[in-house]
């Protein structure tokens, strides 16, 4: 990993360029909270494992916060839980799923349960939209309920987001899946989801100020089909598509973080971090 990538000590992933004049903390682990920025966009990491989670992890989750909104991204196994530790789900303004298998969807039969048991007891939670491919059909069904208000995206969708614009493209994976471009004040957030590496994720990609990456292989396990993209290749698509900051995500448990960044360092000196729960990334 690059010696200076932005990471302050409090945590987070500060991506805007005056970071470095920053006398608020040390680039040390150190117990200090960086207050300096007030940022018009910030993604929290709620859950980064593929497939299933490691231990005291989540599957994929990711909490976009700008303009005084959550946008909820992916609900995997273990989100929930996290989601709590910075705002109540009821304060959820939007979920947008990228696909239905289940380790992006776990945990959203959680939150319609939580959401169930709490307006039992009379606590007021104002339904939530959700939007997501409409196959497999049968889990595209699943997600149904009266608490959340259920749209379906293609490839053609551009969503009006309060204030910001999300628009999706189709990725190569077993199921109907789509990666997030997330574009707030000229801010650009791009979610590659579950994805093998390809030309169609170049207008996904392009010049985004953060680049949250499927990195759920390495070239080592590379087989004639891929599933997911490997360090190599995710460097492929910060080279191509001109990336400012680049996370490493969706990381497979029997793969060791070590081994993924020992294929990513020798790369070059390139912006990446390798994704855990609780990072807060900052733009």
């Amino acid at each position: 990993m690059p010696e200076d990538n932005g990471l302050l000590s409090c945590g987070k992933i500060c991506v805007q360029s005056e970071c470095s004049d920053c006398n608020e903390c040390e680039r040390e682990e150190v117990s200090v909270k960086c207050d300096r920025y007030n940022p018009d966009m910030k993604v929290t990491i709620l859950g980064c494992s593929g497939g299933y989670p490691e231990p005291g992890g989540a599957t994929s989750g990711y909490l976009v916060q700008y303009n005084g909104k959550n946008i909820l991204i992916d609900c995997g196994s273990g989100v929930i839980a996290n989601l709590q530790k910075y705002i109540d789900f009821g304060q959820i303004d939007a979920i947008i799923l990228t696909h239905l298998h289940a380790d992006h969807i776990a945990d959203i039969s959680i939150l319609k349960y939580a959401i169930q048991m709490n307006k039992a007891m009379g606590i007021e939670i104002h339904s939530i939209p959700l939007f997501a491919p409409t196959t497999p059909e049968a889990a595209f069904q699943s997600i149904h309920d009266g608490n959340l208000v259920v749209g379906h995206i293609n490839a053609s969708t551009v969503l009006p987001l309060f204030g910001a614009e999300a628009s999706f493209f189709r990725t190569s994976h077993p199921v109907e899946c789509y990666g997030v471009r997330l574009v707030y004040q000229n801010q650009v957030i791009s979610f590659s989801a579950d994805a093998t590496y390809g030309p169609e994720l170049f207008p996904l990609m392009e010049s985004a100020d953060l680049a949250i990456m499927d990195c759920g292989s390495l070239e080592k396990y590379r087989k004639p089909v891929m599933l997911h993209m490997t360090p190599t290749e995710c460097f492929q698509l910060y080279c191509e598509c001109k990336i400012k900051n680049v996370v490493l995500s969706h990381l497979v448990p029997y793969y060791n973080s070590l081994d993924v960044d020992a294929e990513a360092n020798p790369l070059g000196d390139w912006p990446y971090v390798i994704a855990a729960v609780g990072q807060e990334y900052i733009i």
